[in-house]
Order: C-alpha cells, then sequence, then structure tokens
C-alpha cells in the first residue's frame, strides 16, 4: 500500500490537534489549597495535610523561618519531608524545635497554584480549627486600583534600639519578616529594619540601586487593619551604607510586641492588604550564659552564675539535679539571686585537680523533668557550656639526646608533675611545635599520663627545636583548647643541635690542592679549621685570604714543621709567634704541633703563651696515602659529635685526600651532621 505526501501531512497534523486537544483537557489553572493543618507528632516532626486538589500531580511545601519561607526539603537548614499525596511527614535533624506554620501550592504538568494561606496547629492547646473555618476567617486581600509589589506578614518585637518601640531589626533579631525582599526596576530591596516609636516610624532598606525610588508603605495595625498609608514623598531620607532609612515623623502607628501585622508597598498612594495571620510564639528564645566563671580553680568549692534571658519557671532542685550537667566535680547547691528568676547562682566542688566542665541541658518538652522553661511554655533554645581549669601543671623534657647525628629519628620525653587528661592527637596538635624536624609520633610511657615521648625525625643539619607551645588558640571559648593543655603553667623549649664534626687540614696552604679542598667544603656547606704553617701563608696569601672569606678559621701550626718537642724555650716563642704574627688578626689561638709530637713541657708552654692544643681523635692518615676510598671510611667510620678529623692539605701529594674528603661529606651530610671550625 502506498500513501501519498500529502496524506501523511494531513494524519500529521491531525495527531497534533489531537495531542493539543488533550493538553487542552485539563484545568487551565490550579485551585488554590486551603490552608494546611499540622499535627505534632515529636519535638522535630509533625505531620501537615491539606485538600486534594483536581489535576495537581505533586505538592510543594514551604516552612516560614525568622529570615522568610524555605522551600521542603532543606540540607542546609538540616529539614527533611516525605510527601504522600496530600499530606507530608516534616522532621527537622537539626537541633531546636521546627516552627508549625507552612503554606502549600499544587503543581501539575508544568503549572502552578497561588500558595496557600498559612495553616493552623491542630494539637491539643492550639487554636484547633478545620479547614474550612479557616478559609472561612482567613482575611481576604481587598481590590484597589494599584497593586501592591511587596506584601509582608509581620511579627513584631520589643526593639532595644528604640526606647519604647516595636518592630522588626533583621541586624539586632527583633521581630520576623516574611518575605523579606522585594523587586524594583529589577533591584532587589531588602528590609532590615522597621520600627515604630513614640514619635516616628522607620524603614530601611538595603539596596545597590543608587536611586531613590518613590513608594508608599501601607502600615496594619496590631490587629491586622486600619492601615497607616506612608508616602517616601513624605519622608525624612537619610542616605546610609547600604541603602536608605526613612522617617515618618508622628506616624502614630498601633504596635504591640509579639502581635501579628502586615506591610505593603505599592508604587502609587492606592495599596493591596497584606494577609494578616495567626499571632506566632515570641521572636527572642530563650537562651542562658555562663558568666563569672573562673578561669582557675584551686581544688576546693568555687562559684558561677547562669543568666536566662527571660524569667524562668525551674525551681532550683530541679536545675541542679536535672539541668546541669558537671565532669569532675558535683554542682552542691543553686539558688537564685536577689530574687531574681533569671540569674541565678552555682556552687560547684571538684573531685579532683581535674578541669571542671560544666553544661545545661533542657528536656525536650516543657512538661518533663529537668525542662527550662519560661511561664509561657517557651523552652531552652540553646546548651551552654563552660570549663574551669584545675591547678596548673609543670612540665621539663627529659632524655633528650645532646645532639641528632645521622639519625633519621629520636625520642624525647616530657615529664609532668602529675598525670595529663588529653590525648596524643591533641597534644601533638595544639599543645607540641617543632622547627627543623617532623613530630612523627607522640605516645605514653608504659601507658602513663604524666611521661610522654615524642619521636622526632630532622629535617636537616639545622638545630632541631620543640616547644610546648602555651598560646593555644582558643577562638571565642575555652572548649576548643581541649582537654587540659591549657593547664600547662608555663612553655618550655627544648634545643637539640646537629651532631658537629670538626674537620682540620694541616701543612698548608698549597696551590694545587688547598682550592680544590676549598670547593668541595663550599659544596656541602662546610666550615673547617687550617693549620697552616708560617712559610707558606707568607708564599700564598691569595689563599690565606679565600680560606678567610669563605669562613674558615686559622691556626698555627708552626712556621717551618718543626717538631715543637726538640726547641728550646727561646726557638718555641719563635717560630709560634713569627706564625702568628703573619697571620694578623685572623689568627686563633690554637696549635697543632707537627708530626702529632707533644709531651707535657710543649702543652706547659703553649699554655704559658696562652695558645690550645688541638690534637684529634679521628686520624685517616691520609699522608701515607693508603687510597682515597679508605681515607673516605675512616672518616665516616669516625664520625660523632664534637668529632676532630685530622688531614692535610700541604706537604706532598694529597690528591688522594681530595678525593676522599669530597666521598665522605657526599655520605656525612645526609645524616645531617654540621661542619664547623674547632677554633674560632
Amino acid at each position: 500500500m502506498i500513501i501519498s505526501g500529502g496524506a501523511l501531512a494531513l494524519a500529521g497534523v491531525m495527531l497534533l490537534v489531537n495531542l493539543h486537544l488533550q493538553v487542552n483537557s485539563f484545568p487551565a489553572t490550579l485551585e488554590t489549597p486551603q490552608p494546611p493543618i499540622t499535627h505534632q507528632l515529636h519535638e522535630h516532626m509533625v505531620e501537615v495535610d491539606w485538600n486534594d486538589i483536581s489535576g495537581a500531580d505533586r505538592y510543594q511545601l514551604q516552612l516560614w523561618y525568622p529570615s522568610g519561607w524555605i522551600d521542603l526539603p532543606d540540607n542546609d537548614m538540616g529539614i527533611d519531608v516525605d510527601y504522600d499525596g496530600s499530606r507530608a511527614v516534616v522532621r527537622k535533624q537539626s537541633p531546636g524545635a521546627l516552627i508549625n506554620t507552612f503554606r502549600v501550592k499544587a503543581l501539575g504538568c508544568g503549572r502552578a497554584s497561588d500558595w496557600s494561606d498559612y495553616g493552623r496547629k491542630a494539637d491539643a492547646g492550639s487554636a484547633t480549627q478545620d479547614r474550612d473555618s479557616l478559609a472561612s476567617t482567613a482575611p481576604l486581600l481587598a481590590e484597589s486600583p494599584h497593586e501592591a509589589i511587596w506584601s509582608g506578614i509581620l511579627t513584631t518585637g520589643t526593639s532595644g534600639e528604640v526606647a519604647g518601640g516595636y518592630g522588626y531589626s533583621r541586624a539586632a533579631s527583633v521581630g520576623m519578616l516574611s518575605p523579606g525582599a522585594f523587586m524594583l526596576d529589577r533591584h532587589e530591596y531588602q528590609i532590615v529594619h522597621a520600627s515604630q516609636a513614640t514619635d516616628a516610624f522607620v524603614l530601611e532598606l538595603q539596596h545597590t540601586n543608587g536611586s531613590a525610588p518613590q513608594f508608599t508603605l501601607a502600615v496594619h495595625d496590631a490587629n491586622g487593619s486600619n492601615p497607616r498609608e506612608l508616602s517616601t514623598c513624605n519622608s525624612v531620607r537619610i542616605k546610609t551604607e547600604n541603602g536608605d532609612r526613612y522617617l515618618w515623623l508622628d506616624s502614630e502607628v498601633s504596635w504591640a510586641a509579639g502581635a501579628h501585622s502586615a506591610m505593603s508597598i505599592s508604587l502609587a498612594n492606592g495599596h493591596k492588604h497584606a494577609v494578616a495571620g495567626r499571632v506566632l510564639r515570641p521572636v527572642r528564645p530563650l537562651t542562658a550564659t555562663f558568666e563569672r566563671v573562673p578561669k582557675q580553680h584551686s581544688g576546693s568549692e568555687f562559684s558561677l552564675l547562669v543568666r536566662f534571658s527571660h524569667p524562668i519557671a525551674a525551681a532550683a532542685d530541679s536545675l541542679r539535679t536535672g539541668s546541669l550537667h558537671v565532669s569532675a566535680g558535683t554542682v552542691t547547691s543553686v539558688q537564685q539571686l536577689a530574687g531574681q528568676r533569671d540569674l541565678w547562682q552555682v556552687n560547684i566542688t571538684p573531685d579532683s585537680n581535674r578541669s571542671v566542665r560544666v553544661g545545661l541541658r533542657s528536656a525536650p518538652a516543657c512538661e518533663m523533668p529537668g525542662a527550662i522553661c519560661t511561664h509561657h511554655q517557651i523552652r531552652l533554645a540553646n546548651e551552654p557550656e563552660a570549663v574551669v581549669y584545675g591547678p596548673p601543671i609543670t612540665a621539663r623534657f627529659i632524655d633528650g639526646p645532646e645532639a641528632h647525628q645521622g639519625e633519621s629519628q629520636f625520642p624525647v620525653r616530657i615529664q609532668l608533675s602529675e598525670p595529663l587528661l588529653s590525648t596524643s592527637q591533641s597534644l601533638s596538635r595544639h599543645l607540641l611545635s617543632t622547627s627543623g624536624a617532623r613530630l612523627t609520633e607522640v605516645r605514653r610511657v608504659d601507658g602513663r599520663s604524666d611521661l610522654w615521648e615524642l619521636v622526632v625525625a630532622p629535617e636537616s643539619a639545622v638545630p632541631v627545636e620543640i616547644k610546648l607551645n602555651l598560646d593555644l588558640d582558643c577562638g571565642s571559648s575555652a572548649l576548643s583548647c581541649l582537654d587540659d593543655l591549657i593547664r600547662i603553667a608555663e612553655p618550655r623549649e627544648l634545643t637539640i643541635p646537629p651532631a658537629v664534626i670538626h674537620l682540620t687540614f694541616d701543612d698548608g696552604p698549597n696551590p694545587a690542592y688547598t682550592p680544590q679542598i676549598l670547593d668541595i667544603l663550599a659544596w656541602h656547606g662546610a666550615r673547617a679549621t687550617f693549620f697552616v704553617t708560617g712559610e707558606s701563608a707568607t708564599l700564598y696569601p691569595d689563599l690565606i685570604a679565600r680560606i678567610i672569606s669563605e669562613g674558615h678559621t686559622l691556626a698555627n701550626h708552626t712556621w717551618d714543621h718543626v717538631a715543637l718537642d726538640t726547641l728550646s724555650t727561646e726557638e718555641f716563642e719563635d717560630t709560634v709567634l713569627r706564625t702568628q704574627r703573619v697571620l694578623g688578626e685572623h689568627a686563633t689561638a690554637c696549635i697543632r704541633p707537627p708530626y702529632y709530637r707533644a709531651d707535657s713541657e710543649t702543652y706547659a708552654r703553649a699554655d704559658e703563651m696562652g695558645f690550645r692544643v688541638i690534637m684529634g681523635n679521628v686520624r685517616p692518615m691520609d699522608w701515607t696515602r693508603p687510597g682515597a676510598q679508605v681515607i673516605a671510611d675512616r672518616i665516616i667510620g669516625g664520625a660523632a659529635h664534637q668529632a676532630v678529623v685530622v688531614l692535610h692539605d700541604g706537604g706532598g701529594d694529597r690528591s688522594q685526600t681530595v678525593e676522599g674528603l669530597r666521598m665522605a661529606l657526599a655520605h656525612l651530610r645526609s645524616q645531617n651532621f654540621s661542619f664547623e671550625p674547632v677554633c674560632s
């Protein structure tokens, strides 16, 4: 069968027509749901239900919060929701009770209804109404020739900024306003302050628009009626850092703390009334803070104060036994101060020298034991804590090495005057700091909390510094300092130098070998002492100058390398002092006897002249030319803290000495040894 192109096109048109008819068969708009009803299942869980809407395949709930309406679920606020037709269960995972103020809209096939009016709580003790009564009593929006560009529901609070005033202030957490923003000429305006004082009404807007908009503000009385119209044309406008502040003098708006009212903004004198709602709970929650908290206790009883933001209905015994929680101590008594139910004194006796942690907890509901509530059944909203530290702890470093000499890591111990209530992680993260090394492990010795062992890994041939850092970053609360770390009385510091090897060179300087040795020393950052003869120093002053300029030191090896134990007193003094005069201001008071020959008289003569005889404890015997590898092995084998190595840069063929030194330093530098002059 063959179908012509025209027939195929006609069939397609008919299909589109049929589809169009199917789409248009749904209602053009969705009916607005009636105000939802909430049923309290738990402090953190409510059931919300509403009437089913024809054509809706799903619904969207919003929860009213001090910052405005929020869509549910909301991960940032920790609020989950399970939808089931025209019913939902809302759970709050984060601390604090749910606010039972919801609204709902219907969604379906790309369309959405208007938001419903506010719902009501159906629990006993609340204004229980069914959907019909709610719908019949909800005020309707009045018609006017000019529509409002914004309408807000306001719960007024007592403003501490204006004496005798009521209103809303986002910065001072006074009152509630929802929504708190509107758009005008593609710019967003945020209402940050609205208050009624005895002589003026104040409205403050935050915005980025440089121009001053003209509008009419309609402000309703406490009962949601009798709006006062305030035009910006009759206001005093004050430019602020982030926007504008408008003042209307003698506006006489009647507001009351806690009353639910309304405001609206329109671009002309006409306005559209905002919906009035029910009275919500007082804006300022019940909170508590600890005051006059001692920094430390001496082991005997101490006291502190608990101040509540409002008078509470709890009794002293209830606070003592059910609400105050103390670790390492006992609450001995609780009493009001001067009959004030918002200020209480708490006396605590420590169990030991431990730090005492004090916390205030409240039961989930006011009717439960241990609950802290006002006479209006407002439950404590926060759970403050405080720490009173015990008597000081002293600390000292013990068993640390004299120097770190080639080990990849080494232990150091800290002895405390009493056991420290801490973890090794807290100790290493908050208290200990190192430079020149890494702290690889912190552990107790034999399970003791008063003796700790640190394992330190040096990073280079520099001193390792370990500090008990008492300048702990506690932030706004000492709680972040953790455990008993802050009790350590004074800072302690331990410095462990790198193991030092003293390289010495005899019989020079020599133009063939001394420059090569200086190059090797410079490459490894090593400094040495050169025991030079006076004759060679006279012949090669440029080499003497280079030795000095590169940080090495000069010492005396006699004028012509003569054995000192064969000389008379006059000859001894002549060969030594003659060399010393050639070296001049750079000469040190050190001498090494040629051929390593020195008797008791040699030491006595040197001492009388103010010289120190320097021999050595590592002698690679390089002058015998045993081979570069043998020389290197002998240097490495004798490497230790304060070792003095005797080598030669003159007096013969020293090529093996040069190569052996190169090999030895390459190995020893990797083990974090330091090389310094023996004479300075």
